[in-house]
């Protein structure tokens, strides 16, 4: 995994604590697949002027699943209805200099004003028969995909229309994770996005407990229902009695015992347990 190493490579010295280019190359000097985002990172787009002029990327490939069960790999992308707006490195050593929270402000101030921020949802997708048909791999995170021939096809929108009432309550302990997905959207064989399906969840237990996902930023506005309970910080009121399945022996000894040819079922996009027979008992 090189995910870890390059952000080590962007973190300070750990000596002096000063981010320091040298470092940041020296790195990416080695791995050329990183010229793609340099050409972004460098290029006038680099510094995003504030929150409302900026561009959002779902970086991994996801699959839609519709109602018929078929899966098409798919893209997220979302643009401001604003526009795209940047600012060039001088401009943003004034505005840096003489407000370091300038982009946070103005998302503030403009929500507060009534002039609601917006961003259209799109979505580009594959058909996985036709993966093999392009010049880059669908699914590595480093390429985009072309909307020549895979055109933009809008979705949905979203709209910021109130201001939070408490930063560290409603922001601060928001916990995203790539693994909380919905009905009809699943994953890919991406691995970048297979490494954060249980990473990000890792690092959110460490950082906020075991139960984050009950803290009101992060559970779900309507009702639910799992088979959660216990644990550190754990403020669900349950009277109920959890449910959990019960094996018997003759199901352990089928489900856990009864695997047939475990290393005869490989696949070329990875090595799988084999196929489950219950064994007769």
């Amino acid at each position: 995994m090189k995910f870890p190493d390059m952000v080590h490579a962007l973190k300070p010295n750990p000596k002096s604590h000063i981010q320091e280019n040298w470092r940041i190359l020296d790195f990416f000097s080695h791995h050329p697949e990183s010229l793609h985002m340099f050409s972004f990172l460098l290029d006038d787009i680099g510094v995003p002027q504030d929150y409302r002029h900026m561009e959002g990327s779902g970086v991994n490939t996801y699959t839609l699943i519709n109602k018929a069960g078929k899966a098409y790999y798919v893209k997220f992308h979302w643009k401001p209805t604003c526009g795209v707006k940047s600012l060039l490195e001088d401009e943003a050593i004034k505005v840096g200099g003489s407000n370091h929270s300038h982009a946070t402000q103005d998302l503030y101030d403009s929500i507060k004003a009534g002039n609601y921020p917006e961003w259209k949802l799109f979505i580009q997708i594959i058909d996985p028969a036709d993966e093999d048909k392009f010049d880059f791999d669908p699914l590595d995170v480093t390429k985009t995909w072309p909307e020549d021939i895979l055109p933009l096809m809008p979705v949905g929108r979203l709209v910021l229309n109130k201001n939070i009432d408490n930063f560290f309550a409603e922001n601060e302990q928001l916990a995203f994770c790539p693994a909380i997905i919905v009905p009809g959207i699943y994953y890919s064989d991406d691995k970048l996005l297979q490494t954060r399906i249980f990473s990000y969840a890792d690092t959110q237990r460490h950082r906020l407990g075991p139960n984050y996902l009950q803290l009101p930023a992060n559970a779900p506005k309507c009702a639910h229902h799992n088979n959660h309970h216990e644990g550190f910080m754990n403020f669900m009121h349950r009277d109920e009695e959890v449910y959990s399945l019960s094996l018997s022996l003759s199901s352990c000894i089928r489900y856990f015992f009864g695997l047939n040819a475990i290393l005869g079922s490989l696949s070329d996009k990875g090595l799988f347990l084999g196929q489950l027979l219950p064994l007769k008992v």
